[in-house]
């Protein structure tokens, strides 16, 4: 048997299922078990037992790759029990296979599908609420607002004020009217966000609950992320990225292939 253990959570949660996500696919393409430690509870479970439980085993996680790093300067080491058997142990950040998530994305959404039924009440009636929408014919847009980290992250590149967000909002809109579309945009930030940019409905909900939110939409719109790749990719769904505050038109934008 040909065993992948990855020791190493990587950034943010979508950094961290992106990270995953493409051991995964390599795994599935070459018959290897793979195992996240890091994983363990994130996709079910959204609870402050969850988090201090990420907390502590993400701890001892880093302790043995600092260790392994300092026994090995590599970011892999591998036991081999023989040449069809072995068990292999790996972090870091760089490994991509997107040949490959975009092969398997059929089996990988199975994998990597939140689980809706520990859903908060609130945000149930929302996701619920998105469907029937859509149902009567509404076109459903995800704008992500981040901010927070981004102030300081490549020099506030991609920190975009609310005035910018309000013309986004004001020009897609009229966009897919133009197009016969009848638009609904949804917010989400990890901020509070003024009601002045002009979306038909905020959420304030866990990461997770924007997440799925992002996931039921039409179309995603937003900074560079892998919040909105990772929405996009799970769903299959453009995404058009919001590359600088000087931008007047936007494409029809690209779904995340990995």
């Amino acid at each position: 048997m040909k065993i992948i253990i990855i020791i190493e959570k990587y950034g943010g949660f979508c950094n961290r299922l992106f990270q995953s996500l493409h051991y995964s696919a390599f795994s599935i393409e070459n018959n290897i078990y793979f195992f996240n430690p890091s994983m363990l509870g994130l996709l079910r479970f959204d609870n402050k037992f969850f988090y201090f439980w990420d907390k502590v085993n993400n701890f001892f996680l880093s302790i043995l790759s600092k260790f392994i790093k300092y026994l090995t300067a590599k970011d892999q080491i591998c036991f081999y029990l023989n040449e069809k058997n072995y068990i292999k142990i790996v972090n870091g950040w760089g490994f991509r296979e997107n040949k490959l998530t975009k092969k398997y994305h059929k089996e990988l959404k199975e994998i990597y599908t939140f689980n809706k039924k520990n859903l908060k009440r609130k945000a149930k009636l929302l996701v619920n609420y998105l469907e029937k929408l859509k149902k009567t014919g509404k076109y459903l847009i995800g704008l992500h607002i981040r901010r927070n980290d981004y102030k300081l992250w490549n020099d506030g590149k991609f920190y975009f004020s609310d005035e910018f967000y309000e013309f986004v909002v004001k020009k897609i809109r009229l966009d897919f009217v133009n197009k016969n579309k009848d638009p609904f945009i949804v917010l989400v930030s990890d901020e509070k966000i003024s009601s002045k940019i002009g979306v038909d409905f905020i959420s304030y909900g866990s990461w997770k609950e924007d997440q799925i939110i992002l996931q039921s939409c039409d179309i995603l719109i937003g900074p560079p992320s892998t919040f909105t790749m990772w929405a996009s990719y799970i769903s299959q769904v453009p995404l058009i990225k919001l590359t600088s505050n000087k931008m007047k038109k936007f494409s029809l934008g690209k779904v995340c292939e990995g």
